[in-house]
């Protein structure tokens, strides 16, 4: 897909094919709108299978490295990778690179210390929900494809704990928005995840 991101570099995005900001894709295409196309195409197939059958995991760094291998290795080099450049959307500037390991570290730690995955009272439920998905969101740990991975994992998350979240009960529009709050308080996200609660 066409970059969203801006690089904070000097030099060519290493993930772009030279003299342009458009993905370097295993299908070869140069063409944004035909990037686009394809890429949604397959990812959409791809969120079914994971409907179907979720990625089986212990809600681990591995694990999500391999909800987004899945869903974008047909499409780029680096699916289920780290991203290794500095990038920002708007006015959110992301976690460097050298700090995402040791950031998901903590985020991950952080669910097994407060026994999250064993949560019985709802509100409390949501209010981990919207943590996580803060965080990761932040942190924004791949090149592209991090809000339908962070999506996945939130969902599997929840169906651990009993609450099958439907994402299409909210618009893009909504979640966006939501997610640009959670930034200065992740509390911002509670609504939607209700809102997308069955």
């Amino acid at each position: 897909m066409f970059s969203k991101y801006e690089v904070y570099t000097i030099t060519q995005s290493l993930y772009c094919y030279p003299d342009t900001n458009i993905l370097k894709n295993k299908l070869n295409i140069k063409d944004f709108e035909l990037l686009k196309k394809a890429e949604e195409e397959i990812t959409a197939v791809k969120q079914l299978e994971l409907l179907q059958n979720p990625i089986r995991g212990n809600f681990t760094k591995t694990h999500l490295l391999h909800i987004h291998k899945l869903l974008f290795e047909d499409i780029y080099p680096f699916a289920g990778k780290i991203r290794k450049e500095q990038i920002s959307k708007a006015d959110t500037m992301f976690y460097p690179p050298n700090l995402i390991d040791r950031e998901l570290d903590k985020v991950f730690a952080k669910i097994k210390e407060k026994n999250m995955l064993k949560e019985k009272d709802e509100n409390k439920t949501f209010d981990n929900l919207a943590y996580v998905m803060a965080e990761l969101n932040i942190i924004h740990p791949f090149r592209e494809g991090n809000g339908r991975t962070i999506r996945e994992f939130i969902r599997l998350m929840a169906k651990k704990l009993g609450c099958n979240l439907n994402w299409g009960n909210a618009t893009k529009d909504e979640i966006l928005e939501a997610s640009i709050r959670s930034v200065d308080d992740y509390k911002a996200l509670i609504g939607v995840l209700r809102e997308c609660a069955l």
